[in-house]
């Protein structure tokens, strides 16, 4: 069973790879760059030990960002120093984010037609969307603030603000959740995207919960995954699944509720009605 899955996979660990993308990642490469002379000057004010609010807010902590274009500032750059500094992902890398998706995906074509509508967010150089497909599911597609140069699986999007219409997709998947701009704010925007019988899967990155430091590139922070289940409880149905390994929680939610499914139009009119 799925055997093209795994004969990319075992390509991708033991074959020499040259894909048009790797080739123009390895060009961006840049063996002079010195990180604090040359990196982007968001990054003088946010970085692991920088950048954050002095409190939390109910358990949540978020950067302080002065504004929505420095937040977009900041998140590109993540993968533009990658790119600089070591020439994008090794096949050893990619190889294991290969595995790791599979373990979340496996069980989808027994829940989804083959032509569902997937979307992956916060997919970087798309290696979700291509193990989607390589499962089956040709309509998987996948959006990053910076997808980098040659990206067949991604195309540029905010996953703050889909361009996908309301209950258009049968999938959503990020494992980005800490790096939304706002938390409540991202959820809502995915369940409006979502059919209201879609699943979404979200991948949390345990070991944090602090609530007053991250990574050079986190955007929030929770004391308790549980926060994070309850905010996501105000937007989909039922826990369909759950599982963990080692650093990574992810959860499995099917069903939007009939209030988080308000469309475009219909929250443009509840807005004019206010003013």
């Amino acid at each position: 069973m799925f055997v093209k899955f795994w004969l990319k996979t075992l390509i991708t660990r033991y074959s020499p790879l040259d894909t048009a993308q790797m080739r123009a990642w390895r060009q961006l490469q840049d063996p002079n760059y010195q990180h604090e002379r040359d990196k982007h000057p968001v990054r003088n004010k946010h970085h692991a030990k920088g950048g954050w609010k002095s409190h939390a807010e109910s358990g949540i902590l978020y950067r302080d960002y002065a504004d929505y274009e420095e937040y977009l500032n900041h998140q590109k750059a993540k993968w533009s120093e990658m790119l600089t500094i070591k020439g994008g992902l090794g096949q050893k890398e990619l190889y294991d984010y290969r595995l790791r998706f599979f373990r979340r995906f496996r069980m989808l074509p027994g829940l989804l037609k083959p032509e569902a509508r997937i979307l992956c967010m916060g997919a970087r150089q798309g290696t979700e969307v291509e193990v989607l497909r390589d499962l089956g599911f040709p309509n998987a597609q996948g959006i990053d603030l910076n997808p980098g140069p040659e990206n067949p699986f991604v195309r540029k999007g905010d996953f703050m603000h889909l361009e996908e219409a309301d209950r258009s997709l049968d999938m959503v998947y990020s494992n980005c959740v800490d790096h939304a701009f706002d938390l409540d704010a991202y959820f809502r925007e995915h369940a409006r995207a979502l059919k209201e019988d879609g699943f979404a899967i979200y991948d949390l990155s345990l070991g944090e919960g602090q609530t007053s430091t991250g990574g050079p590139f986190e955007a929030v922070n929770w004391g308790r995954d549980e926060l994070v289940l309850q905010m996501l409880l105000k937007y989909f149905r039922s826990v369909f699944k759950v599982e963990r390994e080692p650093g990574w929680m992810w959860m499995v939610l099917h069903g939007t509720h009939n209030e988080a499914q308000m469309t475009t139009k219909n929250a443009e009119q509840a807005q004019s009605s206010h003013k």
